[in-house]
């Protein structure tokens, strides 16, 4: 089940630290973090809305981040530039276990396939982990410049479609 080959992904997998946000939560705190109209926050805010564009077009979205949750869900809540919400989130794995083994369990618990699988990390070691310890998982190389993230994401074969039916636009809401 966790390896069959089917096109157009399904899951995108996001870290949190760096890459929904610039900055560490749990060391910066809400008001250290760069998330904002201006500069940097601005564009983890223009990533985060090409993420909200793939959700509203039936991606599934799951959080896969070494953090304490109550910080994350923080930001979630109580952060005025947040895009994203909770209830974009169809699955998270918040704990300080390995990512790879969290993409593992989650599959699990969509019941799909790791090769529908996204992966979208800041970081070269966590990406060369998950290319190592689930290789059927697609991981971006992601370029340091956040700048370069949103029409990254935008333009990634892995999720390209012809056309979004409205089964598509309720794939979230069935994987909850």
């Amino acid at each position: 089940l966790l390896y069959h080959t089917t096109s157009p992904s399904k899951v995108l997998v996001l870290d949190c630290d760096n890459t929904l946000w610039g900055g560490v939560i749990g060391e910066d705190g809400l008001e250290g973090i760069a998330l904002g109209t201006d500069g940097i926050g601005k564009a983890f805010v223009d990533f985060q809305k090409e993420v909200k564009k793939l959700v509203k077009e039936g991606v599934v979205l799951v959080l896969a981040s070494q953090n304490n949750e109550g910080d994350v869900w923080e930001v979630f809540d109580n952060h005025q530039s947040m895009e994203l919400s909770r209830k974009d989130i169809v699955a998270h794995k918040i704990n300080w276990n390995d990512k790879s083994s969290n993409m593992l369990e989650l599959a699990n618990e969509l019941n799909l396939a790791l090769d529908s699988f996204v992966f979208w990390d800041d970081n070269p070691v966590e990406r060369g982990k998950a290319r190592a310890l689930v290789p059927f998982v697609t991981t971006v190389e992601v370029p340091e410049n956040v700048l370069e993230w949103p029409n990254l994401l935008r333009n990634l074969d892995a999720f390209s479609k012809t056309f979004v039916t409205d089964e598509d636009q309720n794939k979230a809401k069935q994987y909850r």
